[in-house]
Order: structure tokens, then C-alpha cells, then sequence
């Protein structure tokens, strides 16, 4: 694999051992890819490629969800003295297929090949109807590494930049298929109180679950996450009140990330929490503190954390 290749969040990796992983969106060393470990070959799946089986060896995502993939997987990972933490990495090099989310959009758009790619073309069709652009969209999961099976399989979205992510919020706000909720506290290991209703970004959509993330254009990543090199380490657990703005460019994108009143950045490896610092108010937090005194990170695996949200930035609650 061309070294000079940058796989982005939610592109699909195939390894020279058989690896096939999702990859994680945060800033990483020269010649390595921090991923998601995804699927396994295995005997009588609901998932196949090729004709070749494939079981999936994740079973939630957040920290611990992360944490029993690598596990299951049997995945030897290295610790990242920048991030004071194991990662699972795998080497650039090691790469033989890498799928990025725009590719796989406009391959299965344009080459349909069972019923939910055409539902896949459907949605798309609504979304650019309610705002969006083409070139906005991408996909991820199964139907991009077309292991696919349409009776199990959802479709996942990427949707590029914080544009594109504010109107995909405001979409999936919108939609009211039965009054459809799914609310959860606890999300691998990050506590949420009070419980969060994430059909804002995952949901039932012309009768198929449909989930998005939104990832950063080149400029959109917040000032720690810049430079690799420039992050601010994780050091220690702590626990603060927080006051943060609403309608941060970065809070809803992959990793979510916006800053307090005080000028500390919030950064949250878990996306789903992602409307919290979006709406912003008043949020009572735990989580780690960088080195520095000037980001808490929440959502690591070292210290999951927890955060408690008092009031709604008076902006979006009117």
C-alpha cells in the first residue's frame, strides 16, 4: 500500500493476515492506522464476501466495546506514549485493499446490486433533497466492503464536514417514524445522565436503520487535534463543572470535540454523545486531563468517564 495513502475515519482496511477493521479518525504516528477490529473469516456467517464467510467480532462500540474486539480478535497492540494508552495499530504497509467512504459511495450508487442498495440510492435521493450534496456523503460498514446481507444489514453513513453534519442533524431531528426512541446511559463504559436518545443519528429510516457520522474536512479539526505530535497527552482523572457554548463548527464531528467558557477543550473519543457539546449548557464532566491542564478527554479507555448535563444552551431549546 502507497505510503503516502491517509486513510480517513470509516475507510475499510483489509490486512496481509486477514484483518478487516474499521479505521478510527484521530490523529496517529507515520505509517500506521489506528482501527476497529470488524469482522473474522470464519464457517456458516449471516456475512459473506466472495463467498468467503465472515463473523463479526465487534459487539458494541465505546471503550469497552473497543476493548473486547481487540480481545476477541486476539489484536497485539502498542502503546502510544501520545496518548498514554494501547492503540490498535496497524502498519500502513500491511494495507493490501483500503476502501474510503466516497469510493464505496459511488460505486454501489451507481452499481445497485440488491434491494438495500437501491433503498441506500433512496435515501441518498432524500437527504440531497433536505440539503445535503453529493460529494457529502460516503459509506461505510458491510455494503462498503460488500459483505452485505440485506436482511441484516444496516446502512452507515459518513457524512464529510461540519456543514454537512449540522443538516444531517437537522434531518435525522425531523424524522418521526412512530415516535421511534432508543435510549441509552451507557455507552461502553461513559455514563450519560440523563439517559441520551440517539435516534439523532441512528434510526429507522423507509424501513431500514440508517446511522451517520460526521467527519472533518481539511481546517476542521479542533486546535488539540491538530498535529500528532502537538497533542496533549492524557495525564489524570478529574472532575468539573463545564460551561460550553452551543453550535461549536466541531462538536459534531468524529471526534467531537468543543471548548468551555473557561478555554478548556472538551474531546470525546465516543460519537454518540456528540449533541451533548452540541447543544451545550451547563454539563457536570469526568474524564482524563491532558498534561497540560487544557483538554479533558472523555470516552478513553484508561478512564471512560461520565457526564451529567444540567440545562440546554438557551440557543437551541427555544
Amino acid at each position: 500500500m502507497d505510503s503516502a495513502l491517509n486513510p480517513e475515519h470509516g475507510s475499510i482496511v483489509l490486512s496481509r493476515d486477514g484483518l478487516i477493521a474499521q479505521v478510527i479518525g484521530i490523529p496517529r504516528p507515520p505509517g500506521m492506522v489506528p482501527v476497529i477490529p470488524k469482522y473474522r473469516l470464519c464457517e456458516g456467517s449471516l456475512w459473506s464476501r466472495s463467498g468467503v464467510h465472515l463473523c463479526r467480532v465487534i459487539e458494541m462500540y465505546g471503550p469497552r466495546g473497543l476493548s473486547d474486539s481487540i480481545a476477541r480478535y486476539g489484536f497485539r497492540e502498542a502503546i502510544d506514549g501520545i496518548y498514554s494508552s494501547p492503540i490498535p495499530y496497524i502498519r500502513l504497509s500491511d494495507i493490501v485493499e483500503l476502501i474510503r467512504p466516497r469510493e464505496a459511495f459511488e460505486r454501489v450508487t451507481r452499481r445497485p446490486a440488491n434491494t438495500l442498495h437501491y433503498k441506500l440510492i433512496e435515501i441518498a435521493y432524500m437527504l440531497i433533497e433536505n440539503g445535503l450534496n453529493h460529494e457529502e456523503l460516503g459509506l461505510t460498514g458491510s455494503i462498503a466492503f460488500g459483505s452485505d446481507n440485506p436482511a441484516v444489514s444496516d446502512i452507515d453513513l459518513i457524512v464529510y464536514g461540519s456543514r454537512a453534519s449540522r443538516v444531517m442533524y437537522r434531518v435525522f431531528a425531523e424524522l418521526t417514524p412512530e415516535k421511534e426512541k432508543n435510549i441509552l446511559s451507557d455507552f461502553g463504559g461513559l455514563t450519560i445522565n440523563p439517559p441520551l436518545d440517539i435516534t439523532w443519528r441512528r434510526r429507522t429510516i423507509m424501513r431500514v436503520q440508517v446511522a451517520w457520522t460526521g467527519i472533518p474536512l481539511v481546517g476542521d479539526l479542533c486546535k488539540p487535534l491538530r498535529e500528532y505530535y502537538n497533542i496533549p497527552s492524557p495525564w489524570k482523572p478529574i472532575r468539573l463543572s463545564v460551561e460550553v457554548e452551543a453550535r461549536q463548527e466541531t462538536s459534531l464531528l468524529y471526534p467531537p470535540c468543543a471548548k468551555t467558557r473557561d478555554g478548556l477543550y472538551i474531546v470525546s473519543f465516543e460519537y454518540n454523545i456528540a449533541p451533548i457539546l452540541y447543544n451545550g449548557g451547563l454539563l457536570e464532566i469526568s474524564g482524563l486531563e491532558s498534561i497540560d491542564g487544557s483538554v479533558i478527554y472523555l470516552a478513553t479507555r484508561q478512564y471512560p468517564g461520565s457526564i451529567t448535563f444540567y440545562s440546554i444552551s438557551p440557543i437551541l431549546s427555544k
